[in-house]
């Protein structure tokens, strides 16, 4: 039997994956792919057990749910427990109005789907990937002759041409608080988006205070999509280092597959 003496060596984490908008519906201009990141997803749930318990709630919490003012103190509580542990959050945001996708993935939804999530992966893991994630996704419904989860993990893999990525599950998100806290953050970070651009014709009371209090967590002024000096930004969002987002760029992407 082979071993590996430097097993106490190889770093792990898990990623917790989820998505927000429906890719073809006219109603979303955008469709985004979020992350958290975590070493140890444990310490992050003992917490947030802790606070079902305190409220004793056990449905679901989710940004498109969050309307009422025990599921507003419930989301603080998760971003409180979020920022105070060794976990970051990541993701991609498509503007469907400057994408192609008939021209450039046949209209096939679960292509764009796996594609998107293996470049928002490559931006977490970066040029050169120093341990080995195990990627837990809300559950994304394919046909069953497609497999989502062999095929990002394959792609992700043969581009590194090393063992970065160890498996792929996709579950029911009801069943992980992580995954929740990942749709409470990508919810409020897309939700903001659309603020700027004058999308929100009425503000949902809840979610207004929610990101507020984002805002004042981290520290930003008025946006996540508007520098220091008040300017907005398009393509790129910082946070330090709990928080990054991608506005993908289709005419730099293209510029970099025709070599121009």
């Amino acid at each position: 039997m082979t071993t590996n003496k430097n097993f106490k060596d190889v770093k792990s984490c898990f990623c917790f994956l989820d998505e927000t908008g429906l890719i073809y519906s006219k109603r979303d201009k955008y469709f985004a792919l979020g992350i958290v990141k975590c070493p140890e997803p444990q310490k992050l749930y003992r917490k947030i057990r802790m606070v079902r318990n305190k409220y004793n709630y056990n449905e679901e919490l989710k940004w498109a749910s969050l309307d009422r003012k025990i599921r507003f103190d419930m989301a603080r509580e998760f971003f409180n427990i979020f920022l105070s542990e060794a976990a970051e959050f990541n993701c991609i945001i498509l503007n469907k109005d400057e994408l192609d996708f008939k021209k450039y993935y046949n209209n096939n939804l679960y292509k764009v789907y796996r594609n998107f999530t293996v470049t928002l992966l490559k931006l977490i893991i970066g040029k050169k990937p120093d341990e080995v994630i195990i990627i837990l996704a809300d559950d994304y419904f394919s046909p069953g002759h497609v497999d989502l989860e062999i095929t990002i993990k394959k792609f992700v893999n043969d581009h590194y041409k090393k063992f970065v990525v160890a498996g792929v599950c996709q579950i029911d998100s009801k069943s992980s608080d992580l995954i929740q806290l990942t749709d409470l953050i990508l919810g409020a970070i897309v939700y903001d988006l659309k603020k700027q651009e004058g999308m929100i014709q009425k503000q949902n009371t809840f979610k207004r205070k929610f990101l507020n209090f984002i805002y004042q967590k981290l520290k930003i002024k008025k946006s996540f999509f508007s520098n220091r000096l008040g300017f907005k930004t398009k393509n790129y969002v910082l946070s330090g280092s709990k928080i990054r987002a991608t506005v993908f760029d289709s005419r730099r992407s293209l510029r970099k597959k025709t070599g121009n």
